[in-house]
């Protein structure tokens, strides 16, 4: 178990090295990258059939380490979602490093990309507040 740990904290180190590298050669570029890298990871998560949504969150959050819960149904193509479990805001606190960075673009690009293609919509995740227990973002499908 102890080499276990060893092995995710050294991994989020490296995950942690590497983005910051990025945003020090290629600048704001490092955000596209990060989200285009989470849009491809999508491509391997299969979530099943959404009828909405609250389906999708509810699917997404129970076959990835994103635990992702609507806090509010503002109209009908936007949403108030709360971010409970995310390995990337994990990473931030384990390394000590800024949320909302490039980092925080992987989700993004992750969430919205699995969304878009269950509901067959365009979908944007915005960053309203990130915290150290969890994140508000507004999702709007368009």
């Amino acid at each position: 178990m102890q080499k276990e740990v060893i092995d995710i904290r050294d991994r989020m180190v490296l995950l942690s090295i590497l983005t910051r590298s990025l945003e020090l050669f290629s600048g704001e570029w490092a955000k596209t990258i990060c989200y285009i890298a989470g849009r491809k990871m999508s491509e391997v998560m299969d979530v099943g059939k959404c009828e909405s949504v609250e389906d999708c969150l509810q699917k997404l959050s129970s076959v990835s380490p994103w635990w992702v819960d609507l806090f509010e149904k503002v109209s009908d193509n936007e949403y108030l979602v709360v971010f409970k479990s995310c390995p990337i805001r994990q990473t931030h606190y384990t390394v000590c490093t800024k949320q909302g960075g490039a980092l925080c673009q992987v989700t993004h690009g992750y969430i919205e990309s699995i969304i878009s293609n269950h509901l067959g919509k365009k979908v944007r995740l915005i960053l309203i507040h990130a915290g150290p227990n969890a994140c508000l973002k507004r999702l709007v499908v368009s």
